[in-house]
């Protein structure tokens, strides 16, 4: 059927559809600015911060699309896979608080330890951003504008910071980006580890672990915390092994050691 000269029913609803996809994004872009401008922010009832950081989680995840949610009382975690790593953004409600952390995560997909709310290559969103103040955002009676925000930013800068690393090879190419500054508890030789192992760079392998060995432990989250895995490994043997192999560059028995592990858990 002819509607206007030169068009068919099939065009006018295709126009419609785009026009309207176009008032979405505008919107959300308003909504957006709207957010980060507010000087003044409503609190919620104490009562009403559990059951809103539960829909906040819900709303975010079909804002970015395309990722799976894990959601505790205190944590949401959103994810995806690619190339055997698995990106996420975990958002940590403090206790008894209002205001959310948002950090990210790069993690291999055979990780040895296998907590599902363990986190390596931990950046915070105000550092992706180069805005190295903004430490927490809170959760307020503005909460889906709050859930806007955050799904804009994380479909651009935390996006465009993924795409960077988003191959055992990348990381390597940009390790010197990766590699911490000091000993803290953002877990990146674990992350660096891997990408050595995957690309089979030996003389890297033996100086990340051994950076690692020296300073074995990590930074955990609250749910790690209350809710440890009852299977984890003994992690200081594991790294051994895995030490002695890499000392020859046999990196066929690091493979089987990682299979092995994950056969266990």
């Amino acid at each position: 059927m002819q509607l206007f000269k030169g068009f068919c029913e099939e065009d006018v609803r295709k126009w419609e559809s785009e026009k309207l996809a176009y008032i979405y994004k505008l919107q959300a872009i308003k909504t957006d600015f709207m957010w980060e401008e507010l000087k003044v922010y409503n609190q919620l009832d104490k009562a009403d911060i559990n059951p809103t950081f539960k829909k906040f989680g819900s709303n975010l995840v079909s804002l970015i699309g395309g990722h799976s949610i894990d959601q505790t009382a205190s944590l949401i975690k959103l994810s995806r896979q690619i190339n055997q790593l698995e990106q996420a953004i975990f958002i940590e409600k403090d206790k008894g608080s209002y205001n959310l952390k948002v950090r990210t995560s790069i993690k291999p997909v055979d990780f040895y330890r296998r907590h599902k709310f363990t986190m390596l290559n931990v950046v915070s969103l105000g550092d992706i951003m180069n805005n190295h103040r903004r430490t927490s955002y809170p959760l307020t009676q503005e909460w889906n504008d709050l859930a806007i925000y955050l799904a804009t930013r994380i479909k651009t800068d935390v996006e465009n910071y993924f795409q960077t690393y988003n191959s055992y090879d990348k990381i390597i190419d940009r390790r010197k980006e990766v590699e911490p500054k000091d000993f803290g508890l953002d877990n990146k030789y674990e992350l660096l580890i891997y990408a050595a192992i995957k690309t089979k760079n030996k003389d890297l392998l033996n100086q990340y672990l051994d950076k690692k060995i020296s300073r074995p432990v990590m930074g955990i989250t609250q749910s790690e915390y209350l809710k440890p895995d009852n299977q984890e490994i003994d992690e200081k043997s594991f790294l051994d092994r895995l030490k002695s192999f890499a000392l020859a560059g046999d990196f066929t028995n690091i493979e089987k050691e990682i299979a092995a592990i994950g056969g266990q858990n």
